[in-house]
This record gives C-alpha cells, structure tokens and sequence, in this order.
C-alpha cells in the first residue's frame, strides 16, 4: 500500500511539474546559466590572476645571459718614451666575453601597485560590459515571451470562431436541406471555415518560430505547448537606476582614476641593484690577456626629470576622457527618462483600451447573438452573420492583445529601470 502511495505521489509532482507555466523570471535565469557569453566572466578572472602575477614578478630578481666575440682595429696599449728598453703590456684586439646580468628592482615609487590597480579596473570593466551585453538579452526574451502569449491567444481565439462556424455550418445544412436557407449561404461558411484555418495555421508558424527563439536565447527545452505565466508586475516609485551601465560608467571612472596615479609616478626615481658575473678575455684587467672570470655590483638610480611635459598632457587627456564619460552617463539617463515615460503613457492607454473594449466585446456579443437567431431563421445571409462574428472574435482579440501588452508595458517599464 505505501508503495502504490509513493508512486502516485510521483507521479503527481511530475504531472505538477510539466503542468507548471514558465515565468518571465525563470527564462531570465536560464539565460544568465547556460548562454555562452557568460563564459566570458571566468576567463576574464583567469586572465586577471595570470596579469597580476606578471606585475608581481617585477619584484623578482632578472637575470639575463649574453655572449659576445669581437674583433677590433686596435687595442689598449702604452705607448711611452722610456730610456730603457721594457715589454709593456697589450691588449688583445679578439675579445671574448660572457655574462650573467643581475637585475633587482628596491623601490619603484608605487608603479606596480598602480599597475595592479589599473587592472583590477579593466578587469571590472570587462565583467561589466559582459553584464551588459547579458542583460540587453532579457529584452530579447521580453519580446518572444509576449509575443508567444498573444499568438497563443489569438490561436485560441481563432480555433473558437472556427468551432462556432462549424456549428453554424450544421444549422444552414440543415435550413438548405428545409428550403430556408440558400446553398451559397453554405458556401461562404465553408470558405470562411477555409480562411480561418489559413489564419490558424499563420499563427502557429509564427508561435513556434517564437518559441524556438526564445529556447535559443535561454537554453531551455520548450516544447509547441509550452504554458508560459502572464504574471501581474507592481511598479516601483524608486526614483534612483540601477541599470548595469551604470556600475560600467562608474568603474571607467575608478579606472581613469587608478591611471592618473600610475602616470604620476611615471617621472619617479627607481632605484635598482644590479650586478654581473663574467668570463671572458680579457676580464676586468684590460692588458691581460688571458681568459679569466669575474664580478662586479653595485646600486643604480633612474630618473627621468623631464619628459616635455609629456607626462601633465597624458593626466589631461585623461580628464577629458572622464568628461566624455560623465557626458554619456548623463546622456544615457537621459534615454531611460524618455523611454520610462514613453512606457507609462503606454500603459495608461493600455489601461483605458481594457475598459472600452469589455464594452465593445459586450455589444459585440449582443449583436453576434441577434445574427445567429437571424440567419437561422434566414433574416441575413451567411455573410452578414460572419461579418458580425469577425466583429465579436476581433473585439476579444483587441482585448486579450491589450491585456498582454499592458503587462509587457509594466516589463519594461521595470527593465529600463534595471528593476528586473
């Protein structure tokens, strides 16, 4: 008995589970798991570490080994006038020599850890116009995800109107058969149940091709029959944004920022060791020439004092750049305030559409149902009462279209906001 208990209860939860409708939320966030851009984080990431330890590295000591045989014209010698006859040492004129050069940086007046700094900033920025690439697709899926639900609607629609004329379609059989109706009232229910049936068929193409879409975009498994939710949206009275391109606008600044120090440090001393361990003929002792081994170090200082003020125009082009992006952040707030009150304009029209079309669909009615009654009784033709039904079915459409719009509205009123 527990047994049986258990696998009903299964067999439930999975009924539930493909009988539950698909959220504008849930395709979301399968599109920020499985679309291939998102990939694109990590790697950033892994780059980061890999140029954060070659900026470290710098503190290491560099070592490099070099080689070289020369010939030359002439060579050390001393060429003195003495009243005795003495063998003065010569340099050689073929030179040999080999050498390790030691390297170590002690101070750098803070170039690394600026460096350091300023690729932390690229790596944010980098991140950020992923997010925002990221985040331009829930736009995309805004756009499917209402467009299936009114092709959905639609569909429905149409396939009762069909039904209705199909019904109708037995009633003036049977009014022909009695000498009331006229076959051609026949007639033009058959091709108006032809019609339809074209328009049906129109419907489903563009659904599924929406729906293969919008599977695309989220790397979901959405089959023909897909149930999406057409959930309610509140409407926020925060005045404040928080719209992806703005975190990018702030982080160009902080990097801009994190540049100006790195170039003020660029005309700092550095101070250095160095030092190097040789064999070569000759070594260090120019008139021997035999080959011998030997070492030299010492400490160094670099500074470049003047560079033609190459360094203040750098920090002012720099500034600029800050300008620019201060202009663009103000530009692009200005976008969203034109498109928020774009949307809200939208949805007060969408809100007053609902309440005349309910009104129209109920007169509608009224006179679909005086048209039947009529063209039973052969009052109108098939015509007239399929002229009257395309009025009522496209009353109901209107009205759906509406609905679903109003909440597409309310979408993307939450969206330029970066509320969703």
């Amino acid at each position: 008995m527990k047994k049986i208990l258990v696998i009903l209860l299964l067999i439930a939860n999975a009924s539930f589970a493909q009988n539950k409708g698909i959220g504008l939320q849930d395709c979301y966030e399968q599109m920020l798991k499985t679309y291939p851009l998102v990939n694109d984080l990590e790697i950033y990431n892994q780059a980061n570490e890999l140029k954060l330890k070659n900026l470290n590295s710098e503190w290491l000591p560099r070592a490099e080994l070099k080689a070289q045989a020369t010939y030359q014209s002439d060579a050390f010698a001393l060429d003195i006038d003495l009243p005795i006859t003495v063998d003065l040492p010569e340099g050689s004129k073929d030179q040999y020599k080999a050498t390790i050069d030691i390297n170590q940086m002690i101070y750098d007046w803070g170039r690394i850890k600026n460096s350091k700094k300023i690729e932390e900033a690229n790596l944010k920025i980098n991140q950020q116009n992923t997010l925002v690439e990221l985040n331009k697709l829930k736009e995309q899926i805004n756009k499917f995800y209402f467009a299936i639900l009114v092709l959905q609607k639609n569909e429905e629609l149409m396939n009762l109107m069909y039904n209705d004329i199909a019904q109708k379609q037995l009633t003036v059989e049977s009014g022909v058969k009695n000498g009331v109706l006229l076959p051609s009232d026949l007639d033009v229910l058959q091709a108006e149940k032809l019609k339809i049936k074209q328009s049906i068929h129109q419907i489903t193409n563009q659904r599924l091709a929406a729906i293969q879409i919008l599977s695309e975009i989220t790397g979901m498994d959405l089959n023909a029959d897909v149930s999406l939710e057409l959930a309610d949206f509140e409407l926020s009275e925060k005045s404040e944004y928080n719209r992806p391109e703005h975190k990018l606008f702030e982080f160009q600044s902080e990097q801009i920022d994190a540049s100006g120090k790195a170039i003020s440090k660029q005309n700092m001393p550095m101070v250095f060791a160095f030092g190097q361990l040789g064999y070569g003929k000759p070594g260090l002792n120019m008139l021997n020439n035999e080959f011998d081994s030997y070492y030299y170090w010492g400490v160094g200082l670099s500074w470049k004092f003047w560079d033609w003020n190459q360094n203040k125009r750098q920090r002012e082009i720099l500034s600029l750049n800050k300008k620019f992006i201060e202009s663009k952040r103000e530009s692009f707030d200005k976008q969203i305030n034109i498109a928020l009150n774009n949307e809200i304009a939208n949805i007060e029209n969408y809100q007053s559409a609902l309440i005349s079309d309910l009104e129209i669909i109920k007169l509608r009615e009224e006179v679909t149902r005086s048209a039947k009654s009529k063209l039973d009784n052969g009052i109108i033709t098939s015509t007239q009462y399929v002229t009257e039904l395309n009025a009522e079915i496209q009353a109901k459409i209107n009205y759906e279209t509406h609905k679903i719009q109003m909440v597409q509205s309310k979408v993307n009123f939450l969206f330029v906001k970066g509320e969703l």
